[in-house]
């Protein structure tokens, strides 16, 4: 989804469609980010107000989809709707498929503040992400991964060509640690917070084993 003042994308490195068979296209060589743009249903994304006001919280699960998914649920502060979970079940099955492994890490987390605010490249093989609510993640077409992250965050980042996923768009991103790819993992941060802003709901996938559970 594009939003004034951000380009579209653009680049052998980066893959957007309609439609979600897009984002198995991650595994070919070069490519560091893919999207599937998609708007997600007026009363879903209504009935997540509630839950997203019991920000600022993280719930993580790591299993299969369906057992992640059931414990992921039991850690939540408050309920949500159905088609929330129904969602983020079809996300954990696809990304497992990709990723070629049985189980994944699962966390949704309300952030009411900056959160990961500084570009980076994430020490992971791959990374969906999906902004149930609030803006999107911002991410930069270009090379450089984990160390031109530094170097941007310390030159600062004006006249950068900045691009944002919409509000229920899905992006699966390689990371560093995806085989060949150390020094290409898409750069990416949590957008600026404006005053006032309501919290974001965030979704976030992982391969299992890489990073500790809380």
């Amino acid at each position: 989804m594009l939003i004034e003042g951000f380009c579209p994308a653009a680049g052998p490195g980066n893959l957007a469609s309609p439609l979600p068979a897009v984002l198995a296209g991650i595994v070919r060589p070069g490519t560091h980010i893919a999207i599937w743009p998609r708007t997600l249903p007026g009363p879903l994304m209504r009935d997540l107000g509630k839950l997203a006001a019991r920000a600022p919280f993280t719930a993580t699960a790591e299993d299969t989809p369906e057992a992640a998914l059931d414990a992921l649920v039991a850690a939540l502060p408050g309920p949500a709707p159905l088609d929330l979970f129904l969602d983020m079940l079809h996300l954990a099955t696809v990304f497992t498929q990709i990723a070629g492994a049985p189980r994944l890490r699962m966390r949704l987390e309300a952030i009411d503040g900056p959160g990961c605010h500084l570009w980076h490249a994430d020490a992971v093989g791959l990374r969906l992400l999906c902004t149930y609510r609030g803006a999107g993640t911002e991410w930069l077409a270009r090379p450089g991964g984990a160390q031109a992250a530094r170097l941007l965050n310390r030159a600062g980042s004006p006249g950068l060509p900045i691009q944002r996923l919409g509000t229920g768009d899905v992006a699966l991103m390689k990371g560093e640690a995806y085989p060949g790819n150390q020094g290409a993992g898409c750069i990416h941060r949590a957008p600026p917070r404006t005053p006032k802003a309501p919290p974001r709901l965030l979704l976030c996938l992982d391969e299992a084993g890489r990073i500790p559970l809380e």
